[in-house]
């Protein structure tokens, strides 16, 4: 059981595997997390993993502790594994994030995480051991890498506010999760803004449930960033 809008490996690496999988809708009403007491009880009784990634890419939504202890709490009453990407979880603007670990005693949880994200070292991940210990026991880097997002984010928001783009995900990660202004599908806006040259992800590459929206990373520099302000100011 996977989520979509969102990040797709787990859902090919399941198809690879031979196992069908079911996706459920994150809507930004329910504050992107999956509405778990209304999956049908079938879909439970089947199931073998439930991954979840909060914080979340694409939307950048965080769990609350409770919506955790109930999908703990499932994984323990139906035998499924509770499976769940934080690779994000030290990328955050305001509160720090919930992690899966503080209920991880009341179901069958297992948590994964990555330098990749925290440490910006894609592709080492936890199995580079030296490289790990280092990473792993430095926290300043971190609160550099947070920082350094965070005035990312700052150069962008004013103009996004500007030109009336709502900001319709959370205060976590990489990524800001945008409504699409009007009713434009959102590959067309996405494809209107490569002429421009500003290169967006529209919300549909991360399943159906993502259109209606698009996603910025904010993984270029701070002077990039604010380049993409201006674009934005002429192409809105």
């Amino acid at each position: 059981v996977t989520t979509q809008p969102g990040y797709p490996v787990p859902d090919r690496g399941a198809t690879f595997a031979g196992a069908d999988v079911e996706q459920l809708p994150l809507l930004e009403e329910n504050g992107f997390l999956i509405d778990l007491d209304a999956v049908p009880k079938e879909t439970w009784e089947r199931a073998a993993i439930l991954w979840l990634n909060y914080p979340n890419n694409p939307t950048g939504a965080v769990a609350p502790v409770q919506f955790l202890h109930r999908a703990a709490e499932l994984s323990r009453e139906y035998a499924f594994l509770l499976a769940c990407d934080e690779a994000y979880s030290e990328l955050w603007f305001d509160t720090p994030p919930h992690s899966a670990l503080e209920v991880r005693a009341e179901g069958n949880v297992a948590v994964f995480n990555t330098l990749s994200k925290r440490s910006s070292m894609t592709g080492y991940r936890s199995g580079f051991v030296a490289a790990s210990i280092v990473a792993w026991n430095d926290e300043e880097h971190v609160e550099r890498t947070r920082d350094a997002y965070r005035r990312k984010r700052e150069a962008l928001l004013p103009t996004l506010a500007g030109k009336g783009v709502r900001v319709a995900g959370g205060g976590a990660t990489m990524f800001l999760w945008l409504e699409v202004p009007g009713d434009e599908p959102s590959e067309e806006f996405a494809a209107r803004l490569l002429e421009h040259g500003l290169i967006v992800s529209p919300g549909t590459f991360f399943g159906s449930a993502g259109e209606g929206y698009w996603r910025m990373a904010l993984v270029p520099t701070e002077a990039e960033c604010r380049g993409a302000a201006e674009i934005l100011e002429h192409a809105l």
